[in-house]
């Protein structure tokens, strides 16, 4: 099998897989809404990423590390090594927020939030042990676990906070879902990858460890740099607005962000060892037929989603506080367009060990999100939401403009953005045209708007892209086809 269609099947398990098990996710979030006020959520919420920070600083990049250089002699020495490395900077993270996270929730507006810190640490750090033996599966490109792993810890997580809430348990039950969800997920990666693939002891050796340093600083900073944009928007939102106005900006962005990270993520997961097996001379074309297939499958379920926010709220959600989250839906919807190209980039500048200009673009998106919040913030909640789509834009562009330097084509990446964003303004004149048509017949249920709105919406863009995107379509559905023969 080749390695594109051994990327392309793993990449529609995950995929398949991840939405399945967001999906159970997602539904169960938004039944909670029925049980919980935007104020917990946020308290929670809270709690979650000043613990998730804390791992962050904490992994160094040893977990990539031994994607790239666990193989030959040297495996069970850079798996060994990486493993202990792990565990034991897990262990300091946890004790971290132990000690000092709590005093923290006080800053960002949020005292009540200390009480669920430990519970959420915790939770972390479960997860944290299953890490290294999804790696070796990633190495071994067998996805089908990691993707057992998180349908079924979204399924615990649910089946776990729903009872919890609907009896009275407040935040308590996101807390014990979290922990039940971790559990579940490292018993699945650990049974798949076996125990001896990742806890093989070995001599710890300063030559090693100076060579993983060098490999997984700059990571260690990109990655936590990556993930506070992801998620310190929200302390900002909370420091700025307060906790109930950041239950609602969370819930917007947890579904905005499901194209990228239910998509976009997945297959940036397996764009990492697929690029590490290539000759370093076709990584480049690698990147640019990367980009082009998921621009074509991103853009219009980032659009879309945006395009019937009001409607889909209005459905979905109470009829109340959390009808908040419809506007800030629209306006964040945006960052599932630029987000999975900049993984893409990732995966193409760690494949060629350039990490230090990881390391910078994260950084710069950062300082851009959190110094766009404050900025804004004082224009209102809707217009600091929109210093995070802009945050993302510029890093995306940032990103193509330090690759293209080093052998993509710019005209071929440009082609790869422009034919899929094409193909949506067709999408979204239909959705206009078909949401005003809808007012005019005097439509009032809001599900009938979302149904309708969706089919039309998904016909036209199909129907855009055979003619407008006709190569990267092709490209696309001969690979499904493939994968799912071979499935």
């Amino acid at each position: 099998m080749s390695l594109a269609h051994k990327a392309a099947r793993g990449a529609l398990w995950t995929v398949i897989s991840s939405m399945g098990g967001r999906a159970v996710g997602v539904i169960g979030t938004l039944v909670i809404t029925r049980f919980l006020d935007p104020e917990v959520i946020g308290e929670v919420s809270d709690a979650a990423i000043l613990t998730m920070t804390a791992t962050w600083l904490t992994t160094w990049g040893f977990g990539q590390y031994s994607v790239v250089k666990g193989r030959g002699a040297d495996k069970r020495e850079v798996v060994w090594h990486a493993t202990f490395f792990y565990v034991v900077l897990g262990l300091v993270s946890f004790i971290f927020c132990l000690a000092f996270a709590g005093r923290l929730t006080v800053f960002f507006d949020a005292p009540a939030a200390a009480a669920f810190v430990p519970g959420m640490a915790l939770s972390v750090f479960i997860r944290r042990l299953g890490a290294m033996p999804e790696r070796i599966l990633t190495q071994q490109m067998n996805f089908r676990p990691s993707g057992l792993a998180l349908a079924l810890g979204e399924f615990s997580f649910t089946a776990t906070a729903l009872p919890l809430a609907a009896l009275g348990y407040g935040g308590w039950s996101m807390v014990w879902a979290n922990i039940v969800k971790s559990i579940v997920a490292v018993v699945i990666l650990v049974h798949a990858a076996g125990f001896n693939s990742w806890w093989c002891p070995t001599k710890l050796r300063l030559a090693r460890v100076k060579d993983m340093l060098s490999f997984g600083l700059p990571l260690c900073v990109q990655g936590t740099a990556h993930m506070a944009s992801r998620y310190w928007d929200n302390l900002a939102i909370s420091y700025y607005f307060g906790t109930g106005p950041l239950g609602a900006y969370n819930m917007a962005y947890n579904l905005a962000d499901i194209p990228a990270v239910q998509v976009g993520e997945q297959i940036a997961l397996v764009l990492l060892p697929s690029m590490a097996e290539l000759p370093g001379e076709r990584r480049a074309r690698a990147l640019e037929r990367s980009t082009a297939l998921l621009s074509l499958v991103i853009f219009p379920l980032a659009i879309g989603l945006g395009l019937v926010a009001y409607p889909l709220i209005a459905w979905i959600l109470p009829a109340n506080d959390w009808q908040d989250v419809a506007p800030l839906l629209t306006i964040l919807a945006c960052l599932s367009v630029f987000r999975p190209i900049t993984w893409v980039l990732s995966a193409y500048m760690e494949a060629g060990q350039k990490t230090g200009r990881l390391m910078f673009l994260e950084i710069a998106k950062v300082a851009f999100i959190v110094g766009g919040i404050a900025l804004m913030a004082p224009f209102g909640i809707h217009v600091a939401a929109g210093a995070v789509g802009l945050a993302f834009g510029l890093n995306a562009l940032g990103g193509i403009a330090l690759v293209v330097r080093h052998g993509p084509s710019p005209k071929r990446l440009a082609i790869g953005f422009i034919q899929p964003l094409a193909a949506c303004a067709v999408m979204a004149s239909a959705v206009w045209l078909t949401h005003h048509g809808l007012v005019a017949l005097g439509v009032h249920h809001p599900a009938l708007y979302v149904l309708i709105e969706v089919l039309v919406g998904a016909t036209a863009y199909v129907c855009a892209a055979l003619v407008l995107c006709r190569e990267s379509s092709r490209d696309l559905l001969q690979l499904l086809v493939k994968a799912l023969r071979r499935s």
